[in-house]
């Protein structure tokens, strides 16, 4: 083996180790990953952290669990998830699952079981309405055709033969929970199969990591699942497209062919709760009530989402003691976890950057400038800390990273004296050549020396 072979491995060794060594000091900061089945907390199994409660005669395809908790640690408990010091959950509510958070914010104020994965039933349709807004013209025209009409469960009752635009239909969808405009909006975006497989797509593009849809309606399917969280996560982000959020909010839509020509908002929170943004419910006989909403007081927009929950007290008045609960909060509550979306993970991170790099030069000037830069510096410290904790991994830790950049700086060291032997064998062996090809010449003279005499 040569000096040079030897030198690189040698290199590549220590810079291997010392890497290695740097990331297993970054793993001591990650939290204890998210476990499936089985988990205890406060004595109670978790029992729908792979699946929905098992039905006769049915089989469940397990989605994935993820090692982390989406939103935070505390998010992976099971039982009631409640602030420290906050009051108890509203006695009447005996959903098996359920959320409530701010919806600008993203601050989870309190749940139970969370990530407990439920039928979805009804809330499967604010990923339909999310999906049709996302990948189709809203001034496409659908016509109705006797399949949408003949499908079974809450409908609209659209005509056949009738054209609707694509807006149309969702605001159908979204005010009057209709199946019918859920499978027209199915079959034009590819069918049904292929509108399954882009809902799926969107539903982990966007973290629902829960949620497999298995009909566009909601209507039971044996693979077909949601958790609160996701519930409450897609809602939040169906209401940043103004479409959704306007239909959401809408109390009547003009439209053709369906009987009275009008649509009717059908959610109960909007007759029944005051500030109510809007919502959808229902319920199949494998799901139990479902349902999933906002409302908005004094400034503040909270979502909530319920699964499995039973028919007594109704499911909007059991939402509405929820919404309730939540809005009693304090601003200074501690929330405990988030609604996480994708992007809003990089939107922090900058804006913790952002904030640091303001107090850095804030705390250089002027008298009292240390104390003050200090102070500010400590919070930046702290709401960095809380960034790095939300993200969940830190793949370097605070040791790991210069580690890993002394190995990076080994390797290009190593690399250095590596090219430079390199070159010196090139000229030695250029100066070698050289100096045989004069040597030959030098020989061929002699050898030819005198001169023939007969030139």
């Amino acid at each position: 083996m040569s000096v040079s072979v030897r030198r690189f491995t040698v290199a590549l060794t220590t810079a291997l180790g010392v890497t290695l060594s740097g990331m297993g000091v970054g793993h001591a900061s990650t939290p204890d990953p998210w476990l499936p089945l089985p988990a205890q907390v406060e004595g109670q199994d978790c029992l729908y952290r792979e699946a929905p409660p098992p039905l006769d005669g049915e089989t469940f395809t397990p989605l994935p669990v993820p090692e982390s908790v989406p939103g935070g640690d505390r998010l992976g408990e099971c039982g009631d998830v409640v602030p420290e010091n906050a009051a108890a959950p509203p006695a009447g509510v005996n959903a098996d699952a359920w959320i409530v958070a701010d919806l600008d914010t993203g601050a989870v104020l309190a749940a139970r079981d969370p990530h407990g994965r439920h039928r979805p039933a009804t809330t499967i349709k604010v990923l339909t309405a999310l999906t049709a807004l996302r990948q189709l013209n809203l001034d496409d025209l659908v016509a109705a055709t006797p399949e949408d009409v003949a499908q079974v469960g809450v409908k609209v009752e659209l005509a056949p033969g009738t054209e609707y635009t694509v807006r149309q239909l969702v605001q159908a969808l979204v005010m009057g929970s209709g199946n019918d405009a859920a499978h027209a909006l199915a079959r034009h975006l590819g069918g049904v199969g292929e509108a399954l497989g882009t809902m799926n797509g969107v539903a982990q593009e966007i973290g629902a990591l829960d949620t497999r849809a298995g009909t566009e309606s909601g209507l039971h399917h044996a693979d077909a699942s949601i958790s609160a969280f996701d519930a409450a996560l897609l809602f939040r982000t169906a209401l940043q497209e103004p479409e959704f959020a306007e239909a959401a909010g809408n109390t009547q839509l003009d439209m053709p062919g369906v009987p009275g020509g009008v649509v009717t908002n059908s959610s109960e929170l909007m007759t029944g709760y005051e500030g109510a943004l809007g919502g959808l419910g229902g319920a199949t006989d494998e799901s139990g009530f479902t349902f999933v909403g906002g409302a908005e007081r004094d400034g503040r927009r909270l979502v909530v989402a319920l699964l499995r929950a039973s028919a007594e007290p109704g499911i909007a008045q059991q939402a509405g003691a929820l919404l309730d609960y939540g809005f009693s909060f304090a601003g200074e509550t501690d929330p405990v976890g988030s609604l996480v979306v994708a992007g809003d993970q990089e939107d922090s991170e900058e804006e913790a950057a952002g904030e640091a790099g303001e107090t850095a030069e804030g705390g250089e000037g002027g008298e009292g400038g240390d104390e003050a830069g200090g102070d500010e510096g400590g919070a930046d410290s702290e709401d960095a800390a809380a960034t790095q904790t939300a993200s969940g991994f830190d793949p370097f830790g605070t040791i790991g990273l210069p580690l890993t950049a002394l190995a990076g700086a080994a390797i290009l060291f190593f690399a250095f004296l590596t090219l430079r032997d390199r070159r010196a064998r090139k000229l030695a062996a250029a100066r070698r050549a050289a100096k045989e090809q004069e040597e030959a010449q030098r020989a061929t003279e002699d050898w030819l020396w005198p001169p023939n005499p007969r030139t």
